[in-house]
């Protein structure tokens, strides 16, 4: 990837106004870390994602003294103070994390947008075309319905 686009980070995430122009760089070199080229139109809004993602994630940090509180407030309780969340849902400890913000979630989205495809591998009569171990067709090449 080329050069970060500080200017466009300005603009988009106001929110981070206050942060050096230096600590939102090296933070984007960590972020290349999690993104890479995808080959997609997306790939430089997904790496400015993932520096707001960071830059958030080191801000509840360091009001909270933790990571901050992941998910939806599910009940509260005022005598006796009890706060509950209702965890979003991840299949994976990369989904959890970048579940922790915004900015994460959203890079989630894109990153699935930008993924999607593949190939698929027809269950019919496609699949006579395809030899097993041995040079023979599965099913010796008839269709079973």
């Amino acid at each position: 990837m080329g050069e970060f686009p500080l200017a466009l980070f300005r603009l988009m995430y106001p929110q981070f106004a206050e942060v050096s122009d230096e600590l939102v760089l090296a933070t984007a070199q960590l972020a290349l870390c999690f993104t890479s080229e995808r080959g997609c139109k997306c790939t430089e809004q997904m790496w400015l994602l993932m520096v707001a993602h960071l830059l958030q994630l080191a801000a509840n940090a360091a009001a909270g003294g933790g990571t901050g509180t992941v998910g939806q407030l599910s009940s509260a309780t005022i005598d006796k103070v009890s706060v509950s969340f209702a965890m979003p849902p991840a299949t994976t400890a990369w989904n959890y994390w970048l579940n922790g913000t915004p900015f994460g979630q959203q890079f989630a989205a894109l990153m699935s947008r930008c993924n999607s495809g593949g190939f698929y591998v027809g269950g019919r009569g496609e699949r006579a075309g395809f030899r097993v171990v041995g040079g023979g067709f599965p099913g010796r090449g008839r269709l079973r319905f």
